[in-house]
C-alpha cells in the first residue's frame, strides 16, 4: 500500500483526540448518572428546599416579644385569679414603689382619711390599669424596646391612666363610699376585700 493510501485509511489525529475525549466523557457521565440515581432515593431537591427555608428563617431578624392582651370578660374564675395576682404584684411592687404619686392619684389613695379604696371594684379602672401595666412591660421589659417607648409611657400612657382613674373614682371620693380601714389605707396595703375576692375566684370559698 502506498504511503498516500495508508494516510487516507488512518483517521486524522485531531479526530482521534476528539473521539478519545468523547469516550472519557461518556464514562464520566455514566458514573454521574449512577450517583444521581442514588441521590434521588434521598429526595435531595426537597431536602435542599427545606434547608434553604430553615437558613432563611434563622437569618431573619427575631420578632419582638409579643405582649398578650388581657380580656377580663373572657376569663374563667381560675384565669381571673391568676391574672389578679399578677396585676396586684405589679401594682404594689412596681407601680406603687416607682411611681408613688401616680399610684395614689389613680387609685384613690391620695385622699386623706379613710376615703375610698375601691378601684378594684370599678371595671373601667381595672381595664385602664391593666393596659398601663402591659404598656409598661412593652416599654421597659421588651428586648426590642427603645428610649422612645419609655418616654411615651411616661409622657402619654401614665398621665392618661391617672386621669381615667381619677375620673372613674371621682364620685366615690366625693361620697367617701367603699371605705377601707384607715390603718390599711395608711400602709397602702392591698384591699382586704380584693384579697378575699381573689381567694374566692381561685378556690370557690367565700371568706367571712
Amino acid at each position: 500500500m502506498s504511503e498516500r493510501s495508508r494516510e487516507a485509511a488512518e483517521a486524522p489525529r485531531d479526530v482521534l483526540a476528539l473521539w478519545e475525549r468523547t469516550r472519557t466523557l461518556k464514562t464520566d457521565l455514566g458514573g454521574l448518572d449512577g450517583r444521581l440515581s442514588s441521590l434521588e432515593e434521598y429526595n435531595l431537591p426537597d431536602r435542599v428546599a427545606d434547608l434553604t427555608m430553615t437558613v432563611d428563617k434563622l437569618a431573619r431578624k427575631p420578632d419582638p416579644q409579643k405582649i398578650p392582651v388581657w380580656n377580663w370578660s373572657q376569663m374563667d374564675s381560675q384565669k381571673q385569679a391568676e391574672h389578679w395576682k399578677f396585676l396586684v404584684s405589679w401594682v404594689w411592687n412596681i407601680f406603687k414603689e416607682r411611681f408613688p404619686s401616680a399610684f395614689r392619684d389613680m387609685l384613690g389613695y391620695s385622699v386623706s382619711g379613710a376615703g375610698p379604696a375601691c378601684w378594684h371594684r370599678h371595671e373601667e379602672v381595672v381595664e385602664s390599669l391593666t393596659g398601663l401595666m402591659n404598656a409598661w412591660y412593652y416599654a421597659f421589659m421588651d428586648p426590642e424596646s427603645n428610649p422612645m417607648r419609655v418616654t411615651e409611657w411616661l409622657g402619654r400612657w401614665l398621665p392618661d391612666a391617672v386621669r381615667q382613674g381619677e375620673k372613674a373614682l371621682a364620685q366615690c371620693v366625693k361620697e367617701r363610699s367603699h371605705q377601707e380601714p384607715l390603718e390599711n389605707r395608711e400602709n397602702l396595703a392591698v384591699p382586704q376585700d380584693l384579697i378575699a375576692h381573689i381567694h374566692t375566684l381561685e378556690t370557690g370559698e367565700i371568706l367571712t
